[in-house]
């Protein structure tokens, strides 16, 4: 059989069509890598999404608005999909009266980001240094005292804080001051303690009398640097500085989110240990009384704490709120 010869123009090779060729192969071996790259990379995604309809799972959305001349009564909320479902879910939504003023007039669902909750006190106007003059009586924990100090000591109150946080500094010096009223106060029970027994200055050791005043003492006050030791945070899950957490017998009893105030705190700390001790083994009330010393600005307020503490409840260990 024979077969026609093909013209020269489509057998011979010219520049343009080399161009045009080395052109296309580059192009296919660049896309090929990428795909190949693509293909054996890893890539992290996070979502949130609710799998099922299952009545008994619930999703927590805050929100925070703020009607001045509408009644709670009146308020309600419903929500859309973009699939066009809605639903009214208002009963699921808990509502807190405010002033005129848009303050909270109850204590609960207070945070710190409201303007009326103090985040430090005003009564201690010494500076961290000046508080370290004499020691720090905050002590400072880190990754192996932490695991320690939770186990030697039944009532441990941590600040976990970071160095780089401006709330943590403003927080600092009424920390420390409270640690200096928890020892000063367990100094004087030790000394107490050894007139009633009729013990002289001699008859403990430096040390020794060291570790009476912290038997003494009815909670040990901390610190621990979050940035130092991320893992210890991360392990208690903290998300926010300065977090105050109390330990009762080695574990978590509570988060404090009150008034960051030498004498809020005491209080809620008495509150706490009437929570887990026994009536005969609450020590608070010594640190209260130092504490008053210490902190209450001014008679007005001293009388204030008194009468409140009276009014609420037969035990003075509560927490109370400035206005």
């Amino acid at each position: 059989m024979m077969y026609q010869r093909a013209p020269s123009d489509i057998t011979e090779t010219s520049l343009r069509g080399r161009i045009l060729s080395g052109f296309a192969m580059t192009t296919m071996a660049t896309l090929f890598l990428f795909e190949t790259k693509a293909f054996v990379s890893k890539d992290i995604a996070t979502s949130l999404a609710l799998a099922n309809s299952n009545s008994n799972q619930r999703i927590q959305l805050n929100f925070n608005i703020t009607m001045m001349d509408l009644p709670c009564n009146y308020a309600t909320v419903d929500v859309y999909s973009t699939v066009g479902f809605q639903k009214n879910i208002t009963k699921d939504v808990k509502k807190f009266e405010v002033s005129e003023d848009g303050v909270l007039q109850q204590y609960e669902a207070r945070n710190w980001h409201q303007d009326d909750v103090e985040l430090w006190d005003p009564a201690v106007v010494e500076t961290v240094e000046d508080l370290h003059n004499d020691g720090e009586d905050a002590i400072s924990l880190n990754n192996d005292t932490f695991p320690y100090a939770k186990e030697e000591f039944p009532f441990l109150f941590v600040k976990f804080y970071t160095s780089d946080c401006p709330n943590c500094d403003d927080f600092a010096p009424t920390w420390e001051a409270l640690g200096e009223i928890v020892t000063d106060a367990s100094m004087h029970m030790v000394d107490d303690f050894m007139e009633a027994k009729g013990m002289d200055n001699h008859h403990y050791s430096d040390e020794e009398y060291e570790q009476a005043v912290n038997v003494m003492a009815p909670v040990l006050v901390t610190r621990l640097d979050c940035g130092a030791y991320p893992d210890v945070c991360k392990e208690q899950q903290i998300r926010a500085y300065p977090t105050t957490r109390l330990f009762v017998d080695g574990k978590a009893a509570g988060d404090y989110d009150g008034h960051r105030t030498v004498m809020e705190l005491v209080h809620w700390l008495g509150h706490m240990e009437a929570e887990h001790r026994e009536p005969g083994q609450l020590k608070m009330n010594n640190i209260f009384k130092y504490a008053s010393e210490r902190a209450v600005r001014n008679e007005e307020e001293r009388i204030w704490n008194d009468a409140l503490m009276s009014y609420r409840a037969p035990s003075p260990f509560f927490n109370t709120t400035r206005h």
